[in-house]
């Protein structure tokens, strides 16, 4: 046990027990410098032989490129690449320079990272550690990460140490649970001294030593040696100022470095800035700067440095650190000179280490340099990984002199960034071409991307800003770029939900695409969406069909996600079948593909989609794993978009909790993301909850808030953000009948705005509900027109509104069969709330309540319920688990849940036929 660390130790070591019982779990340790972050880990590493260990270090002269980390992390285990799917293990061995290069965003390289360590851990128990986390490059650290967050039943445990001052690394691995060490206690830090210290020390020296150490147990160890004899604690007015530890640590170790042999502190300089290099890659080196491996003889005999089995590496970080930074600046130069000139004629990715080093020497912009870093990076767009061919476009601009072709290699840095789905890096590139660019259309296409980044990461205010300001350049020199940037702009304006300032922006928009005489999709879609959203419905529609085809295979590098777009549409038309059809294709594909970003879109919207037909289970998982998806991508705009959808469903089951909590995390989040419309869905979700669980008071103040929200923005009601049904239904229960004869107008309207049956259908109900001698006609005119689609719960509504207007009349008889139906239906969809109005209202009837077997998928958890409906298509436990990004393992545990859970259901073909059944279900 390591001293004064006992219960840190137990915590780690109940991590690997029950990483021994097939459970994984994480761990990230901060603290400072020399606090012994590392010697837990090697202490954890020894107790758990039984384990197998992968282990990296960041490196801080290597923090800047890409994926050498996880390179050191998975180079043991690499011959499990041909048990992971194809897709991702191409994407690794190109991200990690150990084969053909292939395109790929990051995300895949993640998903590979995920399924690498689980193929690994079906032979046993898995340690990963990941030391000095703060200096992993971001690629690497944002692999490890998603890895980490999805662990779940692999018998992995993955431990990480990071400087506690730093709060880059943290932000990373915010969702990782975090422990801090502090200074060893008074007693161990005498105990430390006493078995470790060699020096003599005078007892000023010693208090001197445990006040300046604070109990840090690498100061305790070094620090004997710099102020033994020194006279440290007498009367001397600097003595009373204790210095940072980092500080104290790197002078004792700067102090060793300067005692060395010139040619020992040479040596050293260069492996400081080799970084992780093999062994016979650090001998190299060393002879093309004069240099022998006899050169850091010194320096392991000082103990600075300790020859390890793949190379040399140093005893701790600080040492490195004190020998980088302690160098001359001159000094550094000539090191990082000496091995850039070692790597003259490689190719990508080493050219990226060539031109890394080659710029921390100093070297001026070079056009024959940048020139070949730009052909390397675009010389196979359709190969080379995404962060690579970034990092190369940005080196080719550091060696480019100020202005258009500066501009010009930052723009291609930024798409590639972007591509790699690294946003928050894109809009920091495409800022820094801004500054460069003299040319219009250069600037213009900045702008544009800047645009959909800002969207993305959840500022459309700024994103529309940057748009308007540009489109009237853009319409002088290009009519169609300016059409696809007013386009952007009805986007942003469609996000905060303002559809009176997106009509006229989408109309100027067609304007201009209509004169140049192109189809331009994407400004075509976004009018499409507008006219059905509030405008001319049928003309809608005439354009969606038009689009069909273009629809079907849109292009997957612009922007924005087109199908997605194309989904709301339909569900706008309240074309609901069309709506599923489109968005589970997309999301099938994008799954293949890895494309995490483009899906958390998909599945956000088809999430509404599945509440309006019923099929609430898979609703919840939908919308679950967008909102996981969104945070782990950083589409900060999906993230409310997927908490509302999942507090809607959550209001209809009567998850009260669940509903509550998730719609007050939409609405923070829509306040922090500049997003009104989904803290006004949140509101209509709590509307919902509140008039299924008969607080009718408390559904209007919700309800009435969402309807301001819509008067103020120029929307009427839908089945995006819906709210007039069920305000007219509050209203009436409350005897308001003048407030809900004016929400009734808002429903008849929107019905009457081309064939909109479910706004028809709960127009006609509301209608009966306010006009009793009518009602008969009015609530057969309901049902029929809620058949054309299928929406159980609107027609589950409307027999319960007939049902109980007919008891209050008197017809107990006619009530009880439509009580009957409506009871049926929400139990089996799950509606606890609304089945209880009904059953106390057939009661009153006269009729005895009979509660049907609920829904069996019911009974699962969102993530069991999405393995359960990839499962569905066919696909093997590795397919499912590449779509989902999770671990094969995992897979097989939900797998294992699911089948306890679902009576009768003990094989893939069982569950794939009660999925059948319970969509024809849906549909009754």
């Amino acid at each position: 046990m390591l001293l004064g660390r006992s219960s840190e130790c137990a915590r780690l070591l109940a991590l690997v027990d029950k990483a021994r019982r097939g459970e994984s779990g994480a761990l990230l340790i901060r603290g400072e410098a020399g606090i012994g972050k590392t010697s837990l880990l090697e202490h954890v590493a020894g107790e758990s032989g039984d384990l197998r260990r992968l282990g990296t270090r960041g490196v801080e002269v290597e923090s800047d490129l890409p994926y050498v980390g996880l390179a050191d992390l998975l180079r043991p285990v690499l011959h499990f690449l041909d048990r992971i799917p194809e897709r991702q293990a191409a994407a690794l061995t190109g991200a990690l320079a150990l084969g053909p290069a292939v395109a790929h965003d990051r995300f895949a390289v993640a998903a590979g990272t995920l399924s690498l360590l689980g193929a690994l851990a079906e032979e046993g128990p898995v340690l990963v550690t990941v030391d000095d986390a703060q200096w992993l490059d971001p690629y690497s650290l944002d692999a490890l990460a998603f890895a980490t967050r999805r662990l779940g039943r692999e018998g992995i445990v993955v431990l990480f140490t990071a400087r506690d001052e730093l709060d880059e690394p943290a932000s990373r691995l915010a969702a990782i649970e975090t422990m801090t060490l502090g200074g060893l206690d008074a007693e161990s830090a005498h105990r430390l001294i006493a078995e470790e210290s060699t020096a003599e020390l005078t007892e000023r020296e010693a208090a001197r030593l445990l006040a300046e150490a604070r109990g840090n147990p690498l100061a305790l160890i070094e620090l004997p040696a710099l102020l033994s004899g020194s006279g440290a604690g007498d009367d001397d007015p600097d003595s009373a100022a204790p210095l940072p530890i980092g500080e104290l640590l790197a002078h004792t170790f700067g102090s060793a470095v300067a005692r060395l042999p010139q040619e020992a502190q040479d040596a050293m300089l260069l492996l400081a800035v080799l970084g992780t290099r093999p062994l016979a890659g650090t001998e190299a080196a060393l002879r093309a700067h004069g240099l022998s491996y006899e050169s850091l003889e010194a320096a392991e005999a000082a103990g600075l440095v300790v020859e390890e089995q793949d190379g040399y590496a140093f005893r701790h970080p600080l040492v490195r650190s004190a020998v980088y930074h302690g160098a001359t600046p001159v000094r550094r130069r000539r090191a990082h000179h000496a091995i850039a000139r070692s790597l003259q004629g490689a190719t990508a990715p080493a050219l990226e280490q060539y031109a890394w080093h080659l710029a921390a020497s100093g070297a001026e912009p070079d056009e024959h340099v940048a020139s070949l870093l730009e052909n390397a990076a675009s010389g196979a767009p359709d190969t080379l990984p995404y962060p690579l061919a970034s990092r190369l476009y940005e080196r080719a601009a550091r060696f480019t002199p100020a202005g258009q072709r500066k501009a010009e290699r930052l723009l291609c840095a930024a798409r590639a960034s972007q591509a790699a789905g690294s946003l928050d890096e894109a809009a920091a590139i495409l800022d820094r071409s801004l500054e460069h660019a003299e040319q219009l259309g250069t600037r213009l296409d900045i702008r544009q991307l800047r645009c959909y980044l800002d969207v993305q990461r959840g500022q459309p205010t700024r994103s529309r800003e940057l748009l308007r300001a540009a489109v009237d350049e853009a319409e002088k020199v290009d009519p169609a770029l300016a059409a696809v940037m007013l386009g952007g702009i009805a986007l942003t304006e469609l996000a905060v939900g303002d559809l009176t300032a997106a009509r006229g922006t989408s109309a100027a928009a067609m304007e201009l695409a209509d004169a140049t005489r192109q189809t331009l999709l994407p400004v075509r879609l976004l009018r499409t969406l507008v006219l059905l959203l509030g405008g001319d419905a049928d003309a809608g529609r005439s354009l969606l069909r038009e689009l069909a085809g273009p629809l079907a295979s849109p292009d997957p590098a612009f922007p924005y996600p087109l199908s997605g777009v194309g989904g709301l549409c339909h569900l706008a038309a309240e074309e609901l079948d069309e709506a599923h059809g489109l968005l589970d294709r997309a999301a099938y594909t994008a799954r293949a593909s890895s494309a995490v970003g483009l899906l958390s879109h998909l599945l956000c919207t088809l999430s509404v989609v599945e509440f309006w037909r019923g099929r609430w289970s898979p609703s919840l998982a939908h919308a679950d794993e967008a909102v996981r998806l969104a945070e782990a991508t950083g589409r900060l705009i999906e993230v409310p978009r997927g908490l509302a959808a999942l507090a809607r469903t959550e209001a209809a089951l009567n998850r009260e909790a669940d509903c509550r909590r998730h719609a007050a995390q939409a609405m923070e989040w829509a306040a922090s993301t500049e997003l009104p419309m989904d803290a006004a869905r949140a509101r209509g979700a709590l509307g919902l909850l509140e008039l299924g669980l008969g607080r009718f008071e408390e559904a209007v103040h919700r309800l009435e808030e969402v309807r301001a929200f819509s008067r103020t923005h120029g929307r009427g009601d839908g089945l995006y953000l819906t709210w007039a049904a069920d305000l007219a239904d509050a209203y009436v229960h409350l005897h308001m009948t003048t407030e809900a004869r004016e929400v009734l107008d808002v429903l008849e309207y929107e019905a009457g705005r081309g064939h909109r049956p479910v706004t028809a259908g709960a127009a006609a109900r509301c209608r009966g509900l306010l006009e009793p001698d009518a009602a008969e006609r009015h609530m057969r005119r309901s049902l029929a027109l809620l058949t054309e689609r299928p929406v159980p719960f609107e027609r589950g509504r409307t027999e319960f509104a007939w049902g109980e207007q007919l008891r209050r009349q008197g017809r107990r008889s006619e009530a009880r069969r439509l009580l009957e139906r409506a009871l049926a239906t929400f139990e089996r969809l799950g509606a606890s709330g609304w089945a209880a109005r009904v059953a106390a209202e057939l009661h009153a009837a006269g009729g005895t309540e009979v509660r049907p077997e609920r829904a069996p998928l019911e009974r699962l958890t969102p993530q069991e319920m999405q393995v359960a409906l990839v499962v569905g298509r066919g696909l093997t436990n590795h397919e499912v688990a590449e779509r989902l990004f999770l671990s094969v393992k995992t897979v097989e545990f939900h797998l294992s849940n699911i089948y306890r859970k679902l009576d009768g259901v003990h094989r893939r073909a069982q569950l794939v036929r009660l999925l059948a059944q319970a969509s024809e279900v849906a549909a009754v």
